[in-house]
């Protein structure tokens, strides 16, 4: 047992069981939500470049950068400042 600076024993502390939660199966719409909803992405990094979360694609900014720097199959997607805006009249 541990000891206080005045001798006094300390109560030994006990450890919690820590029970892991059950971990959820990605829910799916379709059987390809990416080519039928849009992929879904994670935030963009600084060399214009991101990942989709439910596909796992590696996914780039032609307007940031012209080819993917680590995978040459990636797709493009535009990101939000160099997408095409639209203004309806």
């Amino acid at each position: 047992m541990q000891q206080t600076l005045w001798g006094e024993k300390l109560p030994r502390r006990r450890k919690k069981k820590i029970i892991p939660l059950p971990t959820t199966a990605p829910y799916a719409v379709t059987d390809n939500d990416c080519e039928v909803l849009g992929h879904t992405l994670r935030a963009w990094d600084l060399a214009g470049c991101t990942l989709c979360t439910d596909c796992h694609v590696n996914v780039f900014c032609r307007g940031c950068v012209k080819v993917h720097p680590l995978d040459e199959h990636a797709i493009h997607i535009f990101c939000p400042r160099h997408e095409e805006r639209t203004v309806s009249a």
